[in-house]
């Protein structure tokens, strides 16, 4: 008789998968002031099934209840959140720019609009109403730049808080079928006791899988979202020369337009577009034999930046519009990209129109014309089949020949069981100036395997020795065959305690030329751990064998074995005052090296945040080639490089941020002595989104760029604005 009763709620009782999510039509929109109290949100269905947590006790439901409502009409998705606390008086308030993440009260919504469990946008609000959305592609990873024009609002109680968004569909990409059922998930973090938890759950390791949501039900009949969206502009520069060519003027203006093919497409133009980046590049260290790789800062790039992420490279964005060889930014004079979801298939085509640039009545940058096509053909979660091709054309110039370069590649992954993945790709490249059309390919394949406990993955790529995809991608070394083998290991607390969780990584990498010289091999181990207080530490240490360095000077260098140790460590991010500490030594190209740094960031107040970026590198004895004696030699270098910054949030819309960097690099030869360059910039940027989808910049800089004798140049100021219209 006892076990009757509780086999009969056994029976009764829903799945979690289970959960009803059901979103009601309404023709009356909410007014969005944060708290869902207007009668309209009556109409709802009230989601009040408890969220169960993945930190700090996976499984175990959350310790403070939420209840949630949809509504939709024909222009948009309306969430409303009551987030119920025993003790509000703890909220950690921090006003913060949009997208920024950090440890506060967060609520948020994820949905999978084609219901494919392989993509997913999330829109997340804090309890200070800071905006944070992009989207989540089981294939290409997290696009966290991925932005919409959506409202939102926040407020406050004694017995919690509570939060409104409004979604607009225009900003969702979904089939045309009268009835649309879609994944969702809803997740809700608490600072005070360390809590972050899901409705449907998710893997303890915080691993967010699409295919575990759940349903969202009650759409139909939704908008064709076939709209056009402006983004006029207009910028104007004033930049300081020298004492002969005094100020030099610019300005300039153009329009950014986005055109809704169907609901599951979009086409973004852009004509004459000011692709400037309005943030610095910090200075750093680059010791290796290849160009620094940039950080992609524009947001036409992006957007849509892990469908672009082309396998082997063969992409690199930061080629368009990147700096002449006078220093001046080469400019662009359109651009053009198309991205879609169509039955399975994902696929995305950007071209873009850069000018030439002349110094002295010569071209020194001839117009060039970049396009990239991707295409993916998705067949369920983590398994696709992909298709890329880039082209690059440059006329020919003073007396030069015409140049084109060519790429293509085919790339798949097979996920089976959920547990197992095979990965593979082949590419090639076709240049104008090849003396050859052969060896000119690459490919890779690789297995792997990922539970919630471990992970591994063992595979190889190789690059022929003349695969360039350089005027439009980044390619570094060829003709080596690279190999590695790596697992990892999980390990969560069981609850309670003074562990939160840890984990293990081994990495072992073996290079080598075919017949010829091995390149590289390392064994690498990585271990930290997590404390409930959210303290961190973590150390690695590494080992590799004698190696060759092919592009060290004009026959290569080969060097002797070397042992390297590391450590790091951090307290609470939710402190005032945070602290990232890193420090490490060992062998380097037969010599040996020292690394010290941190980041430091200090939150006095809500609305304020001090930040300095701490790094120093040293070199002893290291054995390098000195051009300038034409032998090998002897190289010290000593890195020094401090960055500052500070921001004033007047609101989430409003910021005032000063930035600073001041970098010293001293290099030391045998043969020829020593060479010091300084750098030092610093800019104050005001920020204002005085409506959804539009801003006005700001900024005041100046730089200096170190003289022939490595000293301070003369400063050279910048007064940049630029506004941006949403229409």
């Amino acid at each position: 008789m006892i076990l009757t009763p509780l086999l009969m709620m056994l029976q009764l009782a829903p799945p979690l998968d289970a959960i009803p999510v059901r979103a009601v039509r309404t023709d009356r929109p909410p007014s969005l002031d944060g708290i869902p109290s207007e009668t309209v949100w009556a109409e709802a269905v009230p989601v009040d099934s408890p969220f169960i947590q993945h930190r700090p006790s996976c499984g175990e439901p959350l310790t403070e209840p939420t209840e949630i409502r949809v509504l939709y009409d024909d222009r948009c998705l309306y969430i409303a959140f009551s987030l119920r606390d025993s003790h509000p008086e703890s909220f950690r308030r921090m006003l913060a720019p949009r997208d920024e993440d950090f440890s506060t009260e967060w609520a948020g919504i994820w949905l999978d609009t084609f219901d494919d469990d392989n993509n997913a946008y999330f829109f997340f609000v804090s309890i200070e109403n800071v905006q944070q959305d992009g989207r989540l592609c089981e294939v290409s990873g997290w696009d966290l730049h991925w932005d919409a024009v959506w409202e939102s609002a926040t407020a406050s109680s004694d017995s919690g808080w509570s939060a409104e968004l409004a979604i607009p569909f225009s900003a969702l990409r979904y089939s045309s079928d009268s009835t649309q059922l879609w994944g969702v998930n809803f997740k809700r973090t608490i600072t005070r006791t360390n809590e972050s938890g899901f409705l449907f759950p998710m893997a303890d390791d915080g691993t967010v899988r699409i295919a575990d949501f759940g349903e969202l039900t009650g759409l139909e009949d939704l908008p064709d979202t076939r709209r056009i969206e402006l983004r006029p502009y207009a910028a104007g520069r004033l930049n300081s020369g020298t004492e002969d060519e005094g100020w030099d003027t610019w300005g300039s203006a153009g329009v950014d337009c986005r055109v809704g093919i169907a609901t599951s497409s979009v086409l973004d133009l852009t004509v004459n577009p000011d692709f400037g980046q309005v943030e610095a590049d910090p200075d750093q260290a680059n010791l290796s034999n290849w160009e620094p790789y940039l950080t992609e800062r524009r947001p036409f790039f992006m957007e849509g930046a892990d469908l672009f992420s082309l396998p082997f490279m063969l992409f690199y964005s930061r080629r368009i519009g990147s700096v002449a060889s006078d220093g001046e930014i080469i400019p662009i004079l359109g651009g053009a990209k198309l991205t879609g979801v169509s039955s399975g298939f994902r696929y995305g085509v950007l071209e873009a129109y850069t000018r030439s640039v002349s110094e002295g009545g010569q071209i020194i940058e001839p117009a060039t014309n970049y396009a990239v096509t991707r295409l993916l053909r998705e067949f369920g979660q983590g398994t696709y089949l992909g298709l890329s091709m880039t082209s690059t054309d440059m006329p020919g110039v003073n007396g030069a020949a015409y140049q084109y370069g060519r790429s293509g590649a085919v790339d798949g992954q097979l996920q089976i069981a959920g547990f197992h993945t095979l990965s593979g790709a082949v590419a090639g490249t076709w240049n104008s100036d090849m003396e050859r059309w052969t060896e000119n390919l690459a490919w890779k394949g690789w297995y792997g395997y990922s539970d919630e406990r471990f992970s591994g993955s063992t595979g190889f790529s190789y690059k022929e020795d003349d695969f360039d995809a350089n005027l439009i991608g980044y390619t570094s070394a060829t003709g080596e065959v690279s190999t590695w083998t790596e697992a990892e290991l999980f390990m969560p607390s069981q609850g309670g305690g003074t562990l939160d969780h840890g984990w293990l990584n081994a990495y072992y990498g073996y290079d080598q030329v075919p017949g010829g010289p091995i390149t590289s091999r390392e064994l690498y181990l990585d271990g930290g751990v997590v404390f409930s207080n959210r303290f961190y530490v973590g150390a690695n240490a590494s080992a590799s064998g004698s190696w060759t360095d092919r592009y060290e000077g004009p026959d290569g260098q080969e060097y002797d074995r070397g042992v390297n140790l590391s450590l790091n460590a951090s307290n609470d991010s939710r402190r005032k005052l945070y602290v990232y500490a890193w420090g490490g030594f060992g062998d380097y190209r037969n010599g040996r090296s020292r690394d010290l740094g941190a980041w430091i960031n200090y939150k006095p107040t809500p609305s304020v945040s001090l930040v300095a970026d701490i790094g120093w590198s040293i070199t002893d004895n290291a054995l390098r080639y000195n051009w300038s004696a034409g032998s090998m030699d002897s190289r010290d270098t000593d890195w020094q490089s401090l960055e500052l910054s500070g921001s004033y949030m007047f609101s989430n819309d409003l910021s005032v941020t000063l930035s600073s960097q001041l970098s010293s690099f001293t290099s030391i030869y045998g043969l020829t002595g020593t060479t010091e360059t300084l750098n030092h910039w610093m800019n104050a940027l005001l920020s204002w989104s005085f409506r959804p989808g539009s801003m006005l910049y700001l900024l005041a800089g100046e730089d200096a760029e170190p003289e022939e004798d490595g000293t301070l140049g003369e400063p050279h100021f910048t007064i940049y604005s630029k506004v941006t219209w949403f229409i």
